[in-house]
């Protein structure tokens, strides 16, 4: 605001009839420009004084001290709806930032979840020693050991191995079934 807006806007704060949005920049110049607030003083103790005397009331001796008030509860007001929209703006940004991670968090599970049923539905080397490693190679009870343990003059890989276990659970399940 420049001393010319402030100064023609004098009258209507003294009456109280300046706008709310106006009321912020007004003080603020008045703060910062010692000719403006002056001039402010000078009209608030014309006119303030003058409404005491045509209403019979005392004639005050503190119109400076009213005038700082008046300054320092708007310059308040202003302070408290700015601290307001800043705390609004942050609980509504630490909301978003919890929503966006929660739903980051979904995504990657589900991109792992994916990436688990792609290594399971190829059953490569990879995913049965894994999985079944160190029992398909100590079992030696069981049928399949009996069955590499009869192919042994062969080397057999170890994807040979699960094939051999695919092929005689599946055959002991049938023979259960029946």
């Amino acid at each position: 605001m420049t001393c010319l807006e402030a100064q023609s806007n004098i009258l209507s704060f003294v009456e109280e009839q300046l706008p709310e949005d106006k009321k912020v920049e007004f003080v603020k110049h008045m703060r910062h420009c010692s000719n403006c607030k002056e001039e402010l003083e000078i009209y608030y103790t014309l006119i303030v004084g003058m409404r005491q005397l045509d209403n019979n009331e005392e004639l005050s001796l503190d119109f400076k001290y009213r005038l700082d008030e008046e300054l320092t509860r708007i310059e308040n007001k202003a302070k408290k709806a700015k601290r307001f929209k800043v705390s609004s703006f942050s609980i509504v940004f630490t909301f978003m930032v919890v929503v966006m991670f929660f739903f980051y968090s979904r995504c990657l599970l589900k991109v792992y979840n994916i990436e688990q049923f792609m290594k399971k539905q190829a059953q490569g080397e990879t995913y049965f020693y894994d999985e079944f490693g160190e029992y398909l190679s100590v079992c030696r009870d069981d049928a399949v050991a009996r069955k590499i343990r009869e192919n042994t003059q062969e080397k057999l890989t170890f994807y040979d191995k699960i094939r051999i276990y695919n092929t005689v659970n599946s055959f002991i399940i049938i023979q259960e079934q029946e």
